[in-house]
């Protein structure tokens, strides 16, 4: 089964600097405060993948 091992995000939306996010084979959950950057990770694996948040 293809699955992402590792996103690495640098100086995108919310993250500064270089950010690394690392997900298991399986069923991952991305948790956190409000404001913290949840919906930025899903942004970012759209951008890669040519989609849009459909954000206004």
């Amino acid at each position: 089964m293809t699955y992402i091992k590792q996103i690495e995000l640098e100086n995108f939306k919310s993250f500064a600097g270089r950010t690394k996010l690392s997900f298991i084979n399986g069923f991952n959950a991305i948790a956190g405060a409000n404001g913290s950057g949840k919906s930025n990770v899903i942004d970012a694996l759209l951008f890669v993948f040519g989609g849009s948040s459909k954000k206004r």
